[in-house]
């Protein structure tokens, strides 16, 4: 009954300590409680068509991009039965190996901010059993 006075007895205190703002030896005190954060939603940049990579395998394949130019972001969708990885490369005789590059889960998608690249090279990490398609979309926001 004790244990549970005392550790009670610490709970107010530090939730008193924690409304005025300041600790007895002049330090302020740190909120507790954390401050929740505000995402700005995935907004389409150009004409809103996503760029599909066909005929991903487990050979890279390379392909030239078009990035608008209000866009800070893209959406990668992996809607393949395998991870594929994706790399930003300098000329189409450039490609992304199974170690280099971003790698995406299979049927997962994901937003990250984004560079100005002219080539990309995407692998799968194993052989697709169906057809592989990553889609790319630029936008702000995400």
């Amino acid at each position: 009954m004790r244990l549970i006075s005392t550790v009670m007895l610490g709970l107010l205190l530090a939730t008193a300590v924690a409304a005025q703002g300041q600790l007895s030896n002049g330090y302020e005190a740190v909120r507790s409680d954390p401050v929740p954060t505000l995402a700005m939603p995935f907004i389409r940049s150009g004409a809103g068509d996503p760029i599909i990579f066909s005929g991903i395998t487990t050979t890279a394949k390379q392909f030239t991009l078009a990035k608008p130019a209000d866009a800070t972001s893209y959406r990668f969708v992996n809607p393949c039965n395998v991870d594929v990885r994706i790399r930003k490369v300098a000329s189409l005789s450039e490609s992304v190996t199974l170690t280099t590059g971003t790698r995406f889960l299979a049927r997962s998608s994901e937003t990250l901010g984004t560079s100005q690249p002219t080539f990309v090279s995407i692998i799968a990490t194993a052989a697709p059993t169906g057809e592989c398609a990553p889609e790319l979309q630029y936008g702000r926001g995400g």
